[in-house]
């Protein structure tokens, strides 16, 4: 990949030096004005600052596509368009071209409200506090959970059954295991968790203390457009992995 990419640049930098014979290809419109926005596109996801400049940039993807336009009809020249291992890894491309292009169209076709964005804000700058207690089966939770029904404080049934791995201060859901952060964000301040929670072979009660806004987040709407691609994307992720669980396939996390 490194040597077709030096080619390429080789390549450009001849026509740019006027050492090529012969008129340059002409290329579309269309694929110049596509090729100039994904170049801004990535510019303004590099966190470079200054975007690159407009006529300039303009030029240069001209050039590329010219050049890399030259080397594809030598390419077709020779015949090798025709070459067995050359069409496997042309039909290997496209599948991933277009298979991308389909995740993308699937990206920006989904909708997300603001209720979604601001519930997503919400559990990403939570911060919460909680406390537990720990056994090692199902019938020494239920036991616990009668004492708690007949009056038994949380506090109380801390003392009664110390835990050393006691989780101390706030804490973001995103730092707790999967399972534990999933049930704690059905939970309100108060609470005790009404099943245990199984995890690393003990059996867990949590009560949500506390929760409250992380001091140091970033205001909403400075997030707001990081929030509604991280949306869209799920979504899009969700539509795909359905997809292909229809066709028996694992989910796009699981290849």
């Amino acid at each position: 990949m490194m040597k077709q990419k030096n080619l390429v640049f080789l390549a450009a930098s001849v026509l740019a030096a006027g050492i090529a014979i012969g008129k340059a290809p002409e290329i579309e419109r269309s694929r110049i004005d596509t090729a100039v926005a994904e170049e801004l596109e990535r510019a303004s996801f590099s966190h470079q600052g200054q975007l690159p400049d407009a006529d300039k940039l303009r030029k240069s993807v001209t050039l590329q596509l010219q050049t890399v336009e030259i080397l594809k009809n030598e390419a077709l020249k020779l015949g090798l368009d025709k070459n067995p291992e050359v069409q496997a890894r042309f039909k290997n491309a496209e599948a991933q071209f277009y298979a991308t292009q389909y995740a993308l169209h699937l990206e920006q076709e989904t909708k997300v409200d603001e209720a979604e964005i601001r519930a997503a804000y919400d559990r990403q700058t939570r911060a919460v506090k909680i406390q537990q207690v720990n056994f090692a089966s199902p019938e020494e939770v239920l036991q616990a959970q009668q004492l708690l029904l007949k009056g038994l404080s949380f506090d109380q049934l801390m003392q009664r059954y110390p835990s050393p791995d006691q989780v101390s201060g706030f804490i973001s859901p995103d730092h707790l295991p999967p399972e534990l952060a999933k049930v704690i964000s059905q939970m309100s301040r108060g609470q005790v968790t009404r099943e245990p929670v199984q995890l690393n072979g003990r059996f867990y009660l949590f009560k949500l203390a506390a929760s409250e806004r992380n001091p140091d987040a970033p205001p909403f709407e400075q997030v707001k457009d990081i929030l509604i691609r991280q949306a869209k994307q799920y979504k899009m992720q969700q539509q795909i992995d359905e997809l292909l669980q229809k066709h028996g396939m694992p989910k796009l996390g699981n290849l």
